[in-house]
């Protein structure tokens, strides 16, 4: 799954989160992640690694609507409040040679612990669901996978984290299904 190319601008940050499932366990294993990405963690506790997990899933509900999961569910309000308790708010941006403004999503600025590293996680989602991109970033559609991943081909079309492996588990088991005798 290493082989995936990252995926662009704040996404990168996102998906870098969401593939914490099983390094991310405790506030130690939270803290030196968040040190490798460039924030100061602070002190962290039990109930500051429930945030960040909660963050995490959230997040992974919503990629999961945008391949073989129909629906979201509560991902959107629970996201919703994480924006505005982390104060994730919109930023106009622009380039002098451009006539057209964009705009980025702003929270607390890099440093700031593991409310910065939220603000710029849940930051990266609302940039990408503004600019167009939010839609290719996906999960494994491998229902004990989940990996989170930014689909680069052209149509769109990628399923699996890796097809070698959950693509042809996932088949392979629609297979036995399908000749299992009644």
């Amino acid at each position: 799954m290493d082989h995936r190319l990252p995926a662009p601008g704040g996404l990168a940050l996102v998906e870098a989160f969401l593939r914490t499932r099983n390094a991310v366990t405790s506030p130690r294993t939270l803290a030196a992640w968040l040190r490798s990405h460039g924030f100061q963690p602070g002190p962290l506790t039990a109930a500051s690694l429930a945030t960040a997990v909660g963050v995490r899933e959230a997040i992974r509900a919503l990629a999961a609507a945008n391949g073989a999961v129909p629906s979201p569910g509560p991902a959107v309000e629970t996201l919703d409040a994480l924006l505005l308790e982390h104060r994730v708010t919109p930023s106009l941006t622009g380039h002098p040679a451009s006539p057209v403004p964009g705009w980025r999503a702003a929270g607390a600025g890099p440093g700031d612990g593991l409310a910065a590293a939220l603000a710029a996680i849940l930051g990266g989602v609302v940039t990408a669901i503004a600019d167009g991109t939010w839609p290719r970033f996906k999960t494994c559609a491998a229902d004990d996978c989940r990996y989170a991943f930014y689909d680069h081909t052209r149509n769109r079309s990628t399923r699996w984290c890796d097809v070698a492996g959950c693509g042809v588990n996932t088949r392979m088991r629609a297979y036995r299904t399908r000749r299992k005798p009644a």
